[in-house]
């Protein structure tokens, strides 16, 4: 998931993760390791007594534009808290790589780690999660309720939302109209010349792909996204967007977007049009300039009728490890990276929109046309539902759209396809 393109350096296993910055307060020397066998297990939450310091590490995974922005946070953190002794070990792990690597050796993974919400359900009931209870009621006031109920599992926290994620389209306005990028057959068949391209996404990602199959109308796990054995990728609407992918996929003015060449195409002016998140804004920008554009997706002809293409959208979050040697310290420095100053720091310096009320409804964001854009999706796109089920429907769904864009999967073969890939997506219940 375009939680697929923000982790930009991605660590094969926990275990293998080499610290960034040794950050903290003053006090928070190598020494402090020393003490970490007498300090609190994984269910003592108690305060500290005012006149105690405790001695605590934590490592902390974050994604390589957050490195800087993680360092301030923790040294502000320091400030307000004279309670703690911090040793941080702050190491580049993406948001998308962060629950993986959690999976595979929760011991040496992070205490505090960032991880999309669409995940969250599948991390808790593998029993992965720490459930945030400490200063999390005075954020939730903030919030707006998906945002919450994102996070909720039998009505407790286990994360806590810092910006809405999903992709909108970008577009080059030397190159099309306002009126065009409402439909992408409309961009498909217009010449922008010699070695241009005119529409970029990823077929090949199934964070991207679903928009085709979502906007004519098809559900995962059911209307809510509650039901783990109900898919209708393969139905007649899910057949017609797969049919939609094949020929966009066969179109020699499209482009795939693996491992960024399509964002490198928009940037040098040789693409009309690319999806992508916020996270691109200050790239996009400084390349273009005013040319730059940012507008919800278009619709698209499937089937025969004109539909709004719908993609996921969940937020990012940040969580804490069910085993985290320190409960206390780790919620609150959670909460703490995604309180207002937090949010607003990761707005300004890298284009993150926030999620907390405050923030996402004052003049500055509101002005903000990318901002505008991941708003007018975000009101076309679907819950990204968050059943542990939904961990299953990630590598099927990739395999699927890898096969359309290399021509593997054909009219002739769709259709059974389609069936092998819900059948994969709903075979296991929880």
């Amino acid at each position: 998931m375009e939680f697929k393109k923000i982790g930009a350096i991605a660590l094969s296993a926990a275990m293998g993760i080499t610290a960034l910055t040794g950050c903290g307060s003053e006090a928070g020397t190598a020494a402090n390791t020393t003490n970490t066998a007498n300090t609190t297990n994984n269910t003592d939450t108690t305060q500290p007594a005012a006149t105690e310091t405790q001695d605590v590490t934590l490592k902390i995974w974050v994604p390589e534009e957050e490195v800087d922005i993680t360092d301030q946070m923790v040294k502000n953190f320091d400030e307000a808290h004279a309670e703690f002794n911090i040793t941080y070990e702050i190491a580049v792990v993406g948001i998308d790589e962060a629950p993986q690597a959690l999976e595979t050796d929760a011991d040496t993974a992070a205490d505090i780690f960032y991880t999309p919400s669409g995940g969250v359900g599948d991390l808790v009931g593998k029993g992965l999660l720490l459930p945030i209870t400490k200063d999390i009621d005075q954020l939730k006031a903030d919030l707006p309720e998906s945002a919450i109920n994102a996070v909720t599992v039998d009505g407790l926290t286990y994360a806590v939302p810092f910006s809405p994620n999903t992709f909108f389209m970008y577009y080059n306005k030397d190159l099309f109209t306002e009126e065009e990028v409402k439909s992408l057959d409309v961009m498909m068949a217009k010449d922008l010349g010699d070695g241009m391209w005119n529409f970029s996404t990823q077929l090949t990602n199934s964070w991207y792909a679903e928009m085709f199959f979502l906007g004519n109308g098809c559900t995962l796990f059911g209307a809510d996204g509650q039901n783990a054995a109900d898919c209708s990728f393969n139905d007649a609407n899910g057949f017609a967007a797969g049919e939609y992918m094949i020929d966009l996929a066969a179109n020699s003015k499209y482009l795939e977007d693996a491992d960024g060449v399509g964002g490198s195409a928009f940037k040098e002016g040789k693409l009309g049009a690319v999806t992508s998140g916020a996270w691109s804004a200050p790239e996009f920008r400084e390349a273009l300039g005013d040319k730059v554009g940012a507008v919800a997706l278009p619709t698209a002809n499937i089937g025969g009728k004109d539909v709004q293409l719908s993609n996921f959208v969940d937020f990012k979050t940040i969580t804490v490890k069910s085993n985290t040697q320190y409960p206390l310290a780790a919620q609150q420095l959670a909460v703490y990276m995604a309180s207002s100053e937090s949010c607003l720091t990761r707005y300004e310096k890298q284009g993150d929109v926030p999620v907390l009320l405050s923030l996402a409804e004052s003049d500055a964001v509101k002005a903000d046309f990318v901002a505008s854009a991941l708003g007018s999706q975000a009101a076309f796109a679907t819950n990204q539902p968050s059943i542990p089920q939904m961990g299953d429907y990630w590598d099927p769904m990739k395999a699927l759209g890898v096969g359309i864009y290399n021509k593997e999967v054909t009219r002739d073969n769709l259709q059974s396809q389609l069936d092998a890939l819900v059948d994969s997506i709903t075979s296991e219940t929880f």
